[in-house]
């Protein structure tokens, strides 16, 4: 195996799963009594095993399973210098990596709020789409990051970096779309 790093990659989309569902059980012990929102989780892949607080979810794990297969091959026949390797490796580290903060940030906030629950008053009600947007934002803060350090460090890594956080903006974008066009279907009468 000639680069054992890519197996980061499953493991990741694991940390990723897993602290989502950390996430939404933690916020619900005191967070969610402040901050009403429409979903936890943002992509409507997951809502419902997120809802459900599923902590073995088969079809996750087939996904696992089938990036780690992907991962061994990849390894495999990754060749030194290879800038396209090296790119889609900085692009899925970087991608779960802002993910995997995300959630962090969620978790060391949850339970700053059960710790110290003086700190927090009063109720907010926030939409899926405020969410999305939110999301959109962070991405966008994190490309122009990733962009700057690509003008002094032009790397494979980093440029895959920066894609994927574009990645993330149009992926939002596209949840954004058909959630909007949801909410303009009028309700149907039975």
């Amino acid at each position: 195996m000639k680069h054992p790093e890519v197996f980061i990659i499953p493991i990741m989309m694991l940390s990723d799963y897993f602290l989502t569902v950390w996430g939404v059980i933690l916020s619900e012990k005191k967070y969610q009594q402040h901050f009403k929102i429409e979903h936890y989780e943002l992509n409507p892949i997951w809502q419902k095993n997120i809802a459900n607080k599923q902590w073995f979810n088969p079809k996750h794990l087939i996904a696992v399973a089938v990036v780690a297969v992907f991962c061994l091959v990849w390894s495999n026949g990754w060749t030194d210098p290879d800038a396209i390797s090296e790119g889609l490796f900085g692009f899925f580290t970087i991608l779960y990596a802002s993910i995997i903060g995300n959630h962090l940030s969620n978790v060391f906030t949850f339970s700053y709020v059960i710790r110290h629950p003086e700190n927090v008053s009063g109720e907010v009600t926030t939409s899926y789409l405020l969410a999305l947007k939110t999301s959109q934002f962070h991405a966008l803060s994190l490309f122009f990051i990733l962009f700057v350090i690509a003008i002094f460090s032009p790397t494979p890594f980093v440029i895959g970096g920066a894609c994927s956080q574009m990645a993330r903006l149009f992926n939002r974008w596209r949840w954004l779309a058909k959630a909007n066009a949801q909410k303009k279907v009028p309700p149907k009468i039975l």
